[in-house]
């Protein structure tokens, strides 16, 4: 009689499966590690293993405390490996202890102790506290451990291959153009600007450190006639470097770069990046100036949020002309507006409309700031365009008329509320903005509302006419 296992045809030997178990691990990987830990093996042999080894007091936060108390006690006995952590210990923090790098004389002090029982080795942790601190608050600090790592560099002689590395590329670490001088030698190098840790001989995680930041710019400036095959790589390399302020710098740049025709078809790219490393321009405080930002680097960042803004708009008002009104000639008109001058807006409408605009995956990132629901499921919707002193609102029926408010008068609509319908929108008692015969203009206002109606002049020329000399918008 057939067994279970012959019927299922499963036939299963403990023993084999256990012998199997043994060779899991193929022979080569094993002579790999076995290599890799008789080098590591050696590498302890060579440098002492107690380099590697770090007991708690060795530990930062209590390197750094011995050495506060001890400016009070004037307890100078720290051990070499105190001294050591302690070069990585500059920049800490803690409760109410500042950092010992923002005090001149404390850095003065910690100087003095590791000059009195100076180490080589003392260097990486002197350079990863001057890297990080490139563009600090503290000149006077920065320029006090320049000198004295410009000083230990010049005096080394050893073969150590990093610190042989610092020695050699010392024009680097100059705080007045190191860091330009490095972005510009990557870019004649024609190297990618990711190798900029690899040239400068530091560890590959200190590409987040603000030196890192001007090099990654002036590699930009050098570039910038190749932005079309550059952008994706500089966007890589800025998620990379992780800094709110060389986002900003870099950024902005490149925005002003890209607003101009034939750069369009990169615009939508910038546009992503911009709003994914800074945020929506709709929100002033993304686009804050960072701290110690140049004059220039000030109108910079404004006149890219003001770009991104104009950018946005005209594609808003693409799609928003085009699907909800699809009208060709308002279209065209407010487009050209939008494109001479500062503009931001909002969108009103009920919730099918937004969701339409959803769909669209051009503007579905920056819709949810820019569109407000009304509670009306009425099929009519309002754009708001905010120029200079005025509110100017077009809705997507035609029977709707144009209507332009002082945002410092007392008739503009109260939008502090959630609206019933666009309909609140509307002032049916305010007077025309022009009034007309055949082809003259016979009077004016400075606010009220006008319909998009052809006579002797068409109503784009109307409008033409009370935008440029009543409101002093550009047309």
């Amino acid at each position: 009689m057939p067994t279970i296992q012959d019927i299922l045809q499963f036939h299963f030997s403990p023993t084999a499966f256990q012998q199997s178990a043994q060779k899991i691990i193929p022979i080569t990987l094993t002579s790999l590690n076995e290599h890799r830990i008789d080098k590591l093996q050696k590498i302890s042999e060579e440098v002492g293993a107690n380099s590697f080894s770090f007991s708690g007091n060795n530990l930062i936060p209590q390197v750094f405390r011995k050495f506060k108390n001890s400016i009070i006690s004037k307890d100078t006995s720290f051990e070499r490996r105190e001294l050591r952590t302690l070069t990585y210990s500059l920049n800490h923090s803690e409760q109410s202890l500042t950092s010992i790098f923002i005090n001149e004389n404390e850095l003065k002090y910690a100087l003095t102790l590791l000059e009195s029982n100076w180490r080589d080795s003392f260097l990486v942790g002197l350079i990863d506290c001057f890297l990080k601190n490139w563009e600090t608050r503290y000149p006077k600090s920065l320029e006090q451990l320049e000198h004295f790592i410009s000083q230990k560099l010049d005096n080394y002689s050893g073969n150590r291959s990093a610190l042989a590395s610092f020695k050699n590329n010392k024009r680097f670490f100059n705080s007045k153009n190191g860091d330009l001088i490095l972005g510009d030698t990557i870019a004649k190098l024609n190297k990618p600007i990711q190798e900029a840790t690899k040239i400068l001989g530091v560890p590959e995680s200190w590409f987040d450190y603000a030196y890192f930041s001007k090099v990654i710019v002036t590699y930009y400036e050098r570039n910038k006639n190749n932005i079309s095959n550059e952008i994706e790589n500089l966007n890589q390399v800025l998620l990379k470097h992780n800094s709110s302020t060389t986002n900003k710098r870099l950024i902005s740049k490149i925005i002003i770069q890209a607003n101009k025709p034939e750069f369009s078809n990169l615009q939508d790219s910038i546009k992503k990046i911009a709003f994914t490393q800074i945020g929506d321009p709709s929100n002033v405080s993304n686009w804050n100036a960072f701290e110690n930002a140049t004059e220039i680097e000030r109108r910079e960042i404004i006149e890219a949020r003001n770009i991104l803004d104009e950018w946005i708009a005209k594609q808003f008002i693409d799609i928003f002309f085009r699907v909800c009104i699809n009208d060709e000639r308002r279209k065209r008109f407010w487009l050209n507006v939008a494109s001479k001058n500062r503009v931001s807006f909002k969108v009103y409408g009920p919730t099918q409309t937004k969701n339409i605009l959803k769909r669209d995956n051009r503007i579905v990132e920056y819709l949810e700031g820019r569109f407000q629901v009304v509670s009306s499921n009425r099929d009519v919707s309002a754009f708001i365009l905010y120029i200079g002193d005025y509110m100017l609102i077009e809705f997507s029926d035609a029977g709707y008329a144009f209507y332009a408010y002082k945002l410092s008068g007392n008739n503009k609509p109260n939008l502090n509320y959630r609206l019933e319908s666009v309909d609140e929108l509307r002032n049916g008692s305010m007077p025309m903005l022009v009034y007309r015969s055949g082809y003259s203009i016979n009077d004016t206002n400075r606010e009220g509302r006008l319909t998009h109606n052809d006579g002797d002049l068409r109503w784009e020329q109307v409008f033409e006419y009370w935008f440029k000399n009543i409101a002093g918008i550009n047309v």
